[in-house]
């Protein structure tokens, strides 16, 4: 059987959607399966403080853990899954913020044009000149940490990208036959943008959603490592590199927790959007 990128992309990304959207959404009896499943033993795994990968399987009195646990004696791979969460509420919420901002201007300033146009690519040039991370990490620390905060500093940076893309996308749009027959029909502007011309940029809005959610994830890892992302608490690949940072300097090296969050999180997700995204730009 022969499988496109696009539908490995698909699988995966529907693979950690499934287990993120469980995991938001209080489904009965989800949460107590979910802690019946991994946190069995812990009370005997924090004695020691860490197990390694299916330790379990020699040694019955820790527990069965698939990848290990960490020396808070937290299940590796249960914070492997529930870091999906985390990345799938900073997707929806980054686009939230930033995609009606992007796709109004880009509307406006490729339909208007003349002046309207202009302020709303000076505005656009104007926040790209900004080093986003200068202004991720200036927004954090002036706000605070927190899921919430995350998203809101990464929106308000990352609807430059789609602004000009449906810009551009709609220069070509309002010159084609079928536009100018609905200006001749006597069909109102905003008629237009919504029912002619926002449906043909579809294609454009998912590529930048695949393309910026991969981006997000890495900025949310990059922000929790420095200490200025998601707090302590809350599931995050991010949180995982982390805490794993100082596991990596014990003796024996303690390598599972960083492993699970880059080879079982943040890599196979962002392969996936990535390919989801360009099989869709072949296709256009």
């Amino acid at each position: 059987m022969k499988f496109s990128g696009r539908k490995i992309g698909l699988y995966i990304v529907v693979f950690y959607f499934a287990f993120g959207l469980l995991d938001i959404i209080p489904f009965p009896g989800y949460r107590s399966i979910l802690d019946a499943a991994f946190d069995r033993g812990f009370a005997v795994v924090k004695e020691k403080s860490y197990t390694y990968p299916l330790e379990g399987l020699s040694n019955p009195t820790v527990g069965f853990h698939l990848l290990g646990t960490d020396v808070n004696g937290n299940d590796v791979f249960k914070q492997t899954l529930q870091g999906s969460r985390t990345a799938i509420l900073l997707s929806f919420g980054v686009a939230l913020v930033s995609f009606p901002v992007g796709i109004i201007l880009g509307l406006l300033g490729g339909y208007l044009g003349g002046r309207v146009d202009d302020v709303i690519q000076w505005l656009y040039t104007t926040v790209a000149s900004i080093p986003w991370i200068l202004f991720v990490v200036t927004f954090l620390m002036v706000f605070g940490r927190g899921l919430l905060w995350v998203v809101i500093a990464i929106g308000l940076t990352s609807w430059v990208d789609l602004a000009r893309l449906v810009r551009g996308e709609t220069l070509r749009l309002r010159e084609q036959a079928f536009i100018r027959a609905a200006r001749a029909t006597g069909m109102s502007v905003p008629a237009i943008l919504l029912r002619e011309i926002l449906p043909n940029t579809m294609p454009i809005i998912r590529i930048n959603f695949a393309l910026s959610s991969s981006s997000v994830i890495l900025a949310e890892t990059v922000l929790t490592f420095i200490g200025i992302g998601i707090e302590p608490g809350t599931s995050s690949w991010g949180g995982m590199i982390s805490e794993a940072q100082r596991e990596l300097m014990r003796d024996p090296v303690i390598w599972w927790n960083f492993f699970s969050a880059t080879a079982l999180g943040i890599f196979p997700l962002v392969m996936a959007l990535n390919l989801l995204a360009d099989e869709d730009s072949q296709k256009r």
